[in-house]
């Protein structure tokens, strides 16, 4: 009898990750409806269970569900990132501590390795696991378990939908009644697209997938990583964390709270958004050459004649250097402007992106060393909030910024936010300063 033991992996989810956040300090939100906007308060990007039975769906513009949310009163929030990613850092530092081998996938994902665990004990582990979450955080989370990172997906997305704190899908009979019930679309890493060409082959769940035998088909329809995935079905390992979260373009583009006509707002932006974008190619460990600026007014104005345009360039060298990257994308903004016209969107894209380890120097490019400068502000933003350094160009003022007018208070992270407890007569009483104002749309 063998005695090595089997591969096992979990993974952590925080439920409704945004929504939570928000709650964590308003205890009286918790059991009515709650959604999280996206950036200019455009979309829901966190839906509450309470608030998907009233009908709520993730991405659904908000002024589609305006009445319905007035009706049911439900609380809405602009996303407050500085919260969100504070709170992600403390689940993770409990991870950390806990087990030997965490991986972050997300801001609210994680994937624990859990061969330690002995056999028969993962149920009892994952329970635990997610009461200490709960305790020491106040956010709840579900796990999933199974013998493959693609597997424990699949687990966690069925022990939510029973509504229970962990799942565990090890055994063969199990495994194969879950995946019958799993619709292929419904596979971590299978996009709607990949649905539609797997469908044409008759695959329509993850247990057709498992089974299909054609691996040349498989790998041109969904190339080697489609083939990775029929595999850890299968309860193969063969999906690296970092093939699936490596981004081959890292696009940063926000809508304006206000009409833009200036030239100097439009390169505050820009350069904003370089800066968003570099730090992102910079935390999945990465340099790019190619970088692309994109300007346009509003398509819904039916007055004005409606603007797109453009421009790409590729840099000398291989770099993640914000400033580097800053002064490329203010020449193309500067060749892009036409006066008079009213921008409503801005964005920058940066491809042809490569790992920053062993890649080649260039031998009549003089490359100035500036890692550790990028480094410390990566450092000092992560610690007190995206944007405490950046670069000039950006600017102060931002008057352009996107709307975010039902933002929650920064409770945690700054002194002027931070929760009062008053005493009044024999009770007591929380508040925050300043006072959190009605957020009904």
């Amino acid at each position: 009898m063998s005695s090595i033991k089997p591969t096992r992996w979990a993974i952590l989810d925080c439920n409704s990750f945004y929504c939570s956040c928000e709650r964590l300090f308003r205890p009286h939100l918790i059991g009515r409806p709650v959604a999280v906007l996206s950036n200019n308060d455009g979309c829901m990007i966190s839906v509450s269970k309470e608030a998907k039975a009233l009908g709520l769906k993730l991405g659904a513009p908000v002024f589609e569900v305006r009445d319905l949310i007035r009706r049911h009163r439900v609380q809405i929030f602009s996303s407050n990132y500085q919260l969100y990613g504070d709170l992600s850092r403390r689940v993770m530092r409990i991870l950390d501590e806990l087990n030997p081998e965490v991986i972050q996938y997300s801001i609210d994902e994680a994937f624990i390795n859990f061969s330690h665990v002995p056999v028969g004990e993962e149920e009892a582990w994952a329970q635990e696991l997610s009461k200490k979450v709960f305790r020491d955080t106040g956010i709840p989370v579900s796990i999933g378990v199974s013998t493959t990172k693609t597997l424990a997906k699949v687990a966690n997305r069925r022990g939510k939908k029973l509504g229970l704190k962990s799942f565990c899908l090890l055994e063969p009979l199990q495994v194969q009644k879950v995946l019958e019930e799993t619709e292929v679309g419904d596979v971590w890493g299978i996009g709607a697209g990949s649905k539609a060409k797997l469908n044409l082959y008759g695959i329509k769940s993850a247990w057709d997938f498992r089974e299909f035998q054609n691996t040349p088909l498989i790998r041109s329809l969904l190339t080697v990583t489609g083939e990775r995935l029929r595999d850890e079905l299968r309860g193969i390992p063969c999906v690296e964390l970092a093939e699936m979260s490596e981004k081959k373009m890292i696009a940063s583009t926000r809508s304006f709270g206000k009409r833009v006509y200036e030239c100097r707002e439009l390169e505050e932006a820009i350069s904003t958004y370089v800066g968003f974008a570099c730090e992102k190619l910079r935390a999945q460990g990465s340099v790019a050459r190619g970088l692309s600026v994109m300007l346009r007014t509003n398509p819904f104005d039916h007055v004005n004649t409606y603007y797109r345009s453009d421009a790409q360039t590729s840099l000398p060298i291989y770099t993640n250097d914000t400033g580097l990257f800053t002064k490329a994308a203010l020449t193309l903004v500067r060749d892009l402007f036409q006066k008079g016209l009213a921008y409503k969107k801005a964005g920058v894209f940066i491809y042809d992106i490569t790992p920053n380890i062993g890649r080649q120097q260039d031998l009549f490019q003089q490359e100035e060393e500036k890692a550790p400068l990028m480094e410390a502000m990566d450092g000092i933003n992560k610690r007190w909030g995206r944007g405490t350094i950046r670069m000039a160009s950006c600017g102060t003022g931002q008057d352009w910024r996107m709307l975010s007018e039902q933002k929650s208070n920064k409770t945690q992270l700054n002194w002027n936010d931070l929760v009062e407890v008053r005493r009044e007569s024999k009770n007591y009483r929380l508040f925050t300063k300043p006072p959190h104002r009605n957020t009904q749309p």
